[in-house]
């Protein structure tokens, strides 16, 4: 018998030393000492994260995607929560699903909604199922939706009102199930003919289906209470291929849909709330993003005060890749045309963006920072704003450690502290910390 260790020990044993380095690391010197390194345990095999989001009660879901060899099965889907005093521990694999396609939504003030297919087994029919669960990541039994689906889109807001969407392989229509708060999802509805989509709704659960209609883009509307509108088509797309649509409705009722393709142009329609589209080209050629292949490459987000904004990787007037920044809006952009340069590391790459309270904003950037010992070393990038003002940006990866791109953000919704999920190598696998930024400073009540 063998005295060497088995790989699975040596992996453990990797992992532990990581976590104990990644705990005690500084993760830059001066800009970025108000962050706050947080290590989680047994996170190894991460392929790629998905959703990262709060709790009305500040306790955090964490998703991914991922595969260890050593496991049965490999493939699984991993969680992580953290608590509101800032512990992180593992919640259930999600094993009886297809990870790369679920998607997690925090719904409801401590509810969770899981969309995905059903796992591979000999009976299966390509199932998309729900389940509905806690931000402890525990869910219940997975119900049915369809057979032989393709493709699906979902969200959800706060208060637990939710949308799927989806297409099938037996039919050309677009099929959209929806459900209110606490209640089971509705009979789906055909509601249009396409094959690419994206879903969005909002905290007062005005909603907005939008796809691809030829080289027309194409959307309807429903607001909350009301019945979905007439399909509108606007803009006028070039390039069709792998293009890949995402939406917001702000809390105004704005709609922001994105588009694109990384390689390929990608853009921006906004409707206003006379149900007016523009549309605008942001990039010729737009760069990759570190979010899912389910998303556009260029991100929107709306702030706390009702403002509109778009993320994405693109090209600075020299020609070098840059991660950039436009406020739009019904009257198109209020930024240069170009976008308002967020990075200052060649190479930078969109990972996430988010929004918190009294108008902060979070984005998160890798690039590569190559050494003479690794040139393939990466690190990951905040750029932060607190109120209307500039922002800040910080290294959020320890000196020493290898990033990978698709780290997750987003805010504290009772303390306003960004937080950051980490992808970072550990031998050939990939695990994943966290980073906490500062929370938002106490604003004094006036007295009477």
């Amino acid at each position: 018998m063998s005295d060497a260790p088995s790989p699975s020990l040596s992996r453990a044993r990797r992992t532990a030393a990581a976590l104990v380095l990644f705990t005690l690391a500084t993760a830059a010197p001066a800009a970025a000492a108000t962050w706050k390194l947080e290590p989680i345990a047994a996170s190894e095999g991460v392929i790629e994260l998905h959703e990262l989001a709060f709790d009305a009660r500040g306790r955090a879901l964490l998703s991914w995607s991922g595969v260890l060899r050593a496991r049965v099965p490999p493939v699984f889907g991993g969680q992580a929560t953290r608590d509101p005093g800032g512990d992180w521990r593992r919640g259930p694999d999600l094993d009886t699903i297809q990870p790369a396609v679920a998607r997690v939504h925090v719904a409801g003030p401590t509810g969770a909604l899981l969309v995905a297919r059903e796992a591979n087994t000999p009976a299966n029919l390509r199932r998309l199922v729900f389940a509905n669960g806690e931000t402890d990541g525990a869910f219940g039994p997975l119900t049915p939706l369809d057979d032989f689906v393709s493709a699906h889109w979902s969200d959800a807001n706060a208060a637990g009102d939710a949308i799927v969407a989806w297409t099938s392989e037996r039919s050309p229509f677009l099929r959209v199930a929806e459900r209110a708060a606490g209640q089971p999802f509705a009979a789906a509805r055909e509601l249009a003919i396409a094959r690419t989509a994206a879903v969005a709704i909002n905290a007062r659960g005005d909603r907005v289906l939008a796809w691809r209609a030829g080289r027309r883009l194409a959307a309807r509307v429903r607001p909350a209470g009301g019945d979905w509108g007439d399909t509108v088509r606007f803009g006028r797309v070039r390039s069709i291929h792998n293009l890949r649509l995402d939406a917001l409705i702000a809390r105004n009722g704005r709609v922001v849909l994105t588009w694109g393709s990384a390689g390929r142009e990608c853009g921006v329609s906004v409707r206003d709330g006379a149900g007016r589209w523009q549309t605008r080209r942001l990039e010729r050629a737009c760069g990759p993003t570190g979010a899912d292949g389910r998303r556009a490459p260029v991100l929107p987000v709306a702030d706390s005060g009702g403002a509109t904004f778009v993320a994405w990787t693109g090209r600075t007037l020299s020609g070098r890749r840059a991660v950039k920044l436009a406020r739009v809006g019904a009257g198109g952009s209020r930024t240069s045309r170009t976008g308002l340069v967020l990075s200052r590391e060649p190479g930078a790459v969109l990972d996430d963006l988010a929004a918190g309270p009294r108008r902060s904003l979070a984005i998160t950037y890798a690039a590569p920072r190559p050494t003479r010992r690794n040139p393939l070393i990466a690190a990951t990038f905040s750029a932060l704003r607190r109120g209307a003002g500039g922002f800040d940006r910080d290294r959020l990866t320890p000196l020493g450690f290898a990033a990978r791109r698709g780290s997750r953000v987003a805010f504290h919704p009772l303390t306003g502290a960004p937080v950051v999920a980490l992808p970072f190598l550990i031998g050939l696998d990939v695990a994943v910390g966290a980073a906490v930024g500062p929370a938002l400073p106490v604003v004094p009540v006036a007295g009477p």
